[in-house]
């Protein structure tokens, strides 16, 4: 039983020994409280007491200086990305476009350009990501789409395997538009499987 006692102390005292070392010997001391058996306690105590004098003499450890941590973890975590492709078209960063704030701003970094490029990465400032309007006129007469919304703007299909055609009037369709990759948006139509990437030319 005295073996397991050392064996215990020898534990307590080597998991504290970056300690201060005044705080360990006090713990160690208090520790001896909590045995129940009167001889494990006295040995104990015996064990812990010789530290005592030691410790009162030795300095105090100099203060740990926390690590810089806190100023990395408050930074913001921007929405803007970029990628290989928008990059090789717009340069390190990509184009610096306007935020997109309201349904007459969204995805409208194209109508310049005539629907060439788009930059639909979301950045910090943008409070839009998707748009969804009612189709009131398309033409496919070229295998893409072109779709004009009820909000006056107008779509154009810029990849992907061409429309063809569709079964149904221009108005019983609704659309819906959301930021894309590589360039593009995406564009969903009711009663309609394919996802199409557009770009915005009006």
């Amino acid at each position: 039983m005295k073996n397991t006692v050392f064996a215990g102390l020898f534990l307590l005292l080597a998991g504290s020994a970056q300690a201060d070392p005044r705080d360990d010997a006090l713990s160690a001391v208090l520790r001896c409280s909590g045995v129940s058996d009167k001889a494990q306690r006295l040995v104990c105590y015996d064990s812990a007491v010789v530290r005592v004098p030691g410790a009162l003499h030795a300095p105090s450890p100099p203060p740990v200086a926390a690590a810089p941590v806190a100023s990395v973890a408050a930074a913001p975590v921007p929405r803007r990305r970029s990628s290989g492709f928008l990059e090789s078209i717009f340069g390190p960063g990509g184009p610096n476009r306007a935020p997109q704030t309201t349904v007459a701003q969204f995805g409208s970094e194209s109508i310049a350009n005539g629907g060439k490029q788009a930059y639909p990465v979301p950045m910090d400032a943008d409070t839009i990501d998707e748009i969804t309007a009612r189709l009131v006129n398309y033409d496919v007469s070229a295998g893409f789409l072109v779709a004009t919304l009820d909000n006056g703007q107008i779509w154009r299909q810029i990849s992907g395997e061409p429309v063809g055609h569709l079964s149904r009037p221009a108005a019983s369709y609704m659309v819906t538009v959301s930021r894309g990759s590589s360039g593009a948006y995406d564009m969903k139509l009711s009663h309609y499987g394919r996802t199409l990437a557009v770009r915005r030319i009006q």
